[in-house]
């Protein structure tokens, strides 16, 4: 293979598990819903770095000194528009607006070493521009998603609302 191929650069891994984060949206919002740690390899990067103006959905691992470590770009993951099928066999499928834009979507990014944040790009929430430069929706600290690893992003938000509501503290070593 020649050295110049992009898969080529990629081809001596530094992971050998990833994260699939699942993110739920609803009306504009999006949250990250749960975490699990899988042995699998991620996807390749196979664009260009994203830019400070570029439009559409992705998401960047970056280490701790904000080096760009991993990106992929999303097709519209909150789907906009959905296909529907003709009624009779044979008619062709059409996209109709999505009325009730909420659902989930999975997304898997390698679990490097160095990782130290993952963020979530997208068009701003209830943009009327939905071409226009996309902004940072989530951020997430790549260690507390490690810790997630299998649960709910929402059950470990709310034992800490329980924690700071009753007044318990966590113990520290």
């Amino acid at each position: 293979m020649e050295s110049g191929h992009p898969h080529f650069l990629q081809s001596t891994l530094d992971h050998t598990h990833s994260l699939r984060l699942t993110f739920a949206y609803s009306d504009g919002d999006i949250r990250l819903a749960r975490t699990e740690r899988v042995a699998m390899i991620a996807p390749a990067e196979v664009t260009a770095r994203p830019t400070g103006d570029q439009a559409g959905y992705w998401v960047e691992v970056r280490d701790a000194r904000g080096d760009l470590l991993y990106h992929r770009p999303l097709h519209d993951p909150t789907r906009e528009s959905i296909e529907v099928f003709g009624e009779e066999p044979g008619e062709p499928i059409y996209r109709v607006d999505n009325p009730k834009r909420d659902g989930e979507f999975d997304v898997l990014v390698p679990d490097l070493p160095h990782a130290a944040e993952l963020s979530l790009y997208g068009p701003p929430p209830k943009t009327k521009d939905r071409y226009g430069p996309s902004k940072e929706l989530l951020k997430h600290d790549f260690e507390t998603l490690r810790r997630a690893d299998g649960s709910s992003a929402d059950t470990e938000e709310k034992e800490e609302e329980r924690r700071e509501e009753s007044g318990e503290e966590e113990e520290r070593s």
